[in-house]
């Protein structure tokens, strides 16, 4: 495979719900209920929500990309994001369900990937508006969205 190793994604992805975790830990259902990023922005549990189901699209887009000849993918834009918030109830979650969820789907998403050859790194799909991609950019994609969210609740928690 040419690029980033496989072998980095992998451990990228194994480092990043460790932060998080590590984050998180002694963070009550409270704290992350009334902790937020400014009055308009999103509480921890919301954000930590946010990222679980953000995972299982990138997940989904993983495996079809694996699955599937060439498919086809949806973006989610603002109104997608904003609508998942009240569809899952993210305001009333359980905290350590939400992050036993995240970790178990991370696991999944490392054990999916890590036995793959080099060919089926290199396996495609691609969004609606043509733009092609291979497997690596979902796995970029978990880590720089990781990396995003991570470091915002790190800062709210540090207010």
């Amino acid at each position: 495979m040419q690029g980033m190793p496989k072998d980095w994604l992998i451990e990228g992805l194994d480092k990043s719900y460790q932060i998080l975790v590590l984050v998180l830990e002694g963070v009550s259902q409270e704290q992350a209920q009334n902790i937020s990023d400014g009055p308009q922005g999103w509480n921890v549990l919301e954000i930590l929500c946010h990222l679980r189901d953000y995972q299982a699209i990138f997940f989904d887009r993983i495996k079809r990309i694996l699955d599937e000849d060439y498919p086809i993918f949806r973006l989610y834009d603002a109104d997608a994001r904003l609508a998942m918030v009240i569809e899952n109830d993210y305001a009333n979650q359980d905290l350590r369900d939400v992050l036993d969820n995240y970790c178990s789907t991370r696991r999944e998403i490392i054990n999916r990937l890590s036995p793959l050859k080099d060919e089926q790194w290199k396996r495609l799909g691609r969004f609606a508006m043509d733009d092609e991609i291979d497997l690596t950019m979902p796995v970029v994609h978990v880590l720089l969205h990781d990396a995003d969210h991570i470091e915002q609740i790190a800062r709210i928690l540090r207010q």
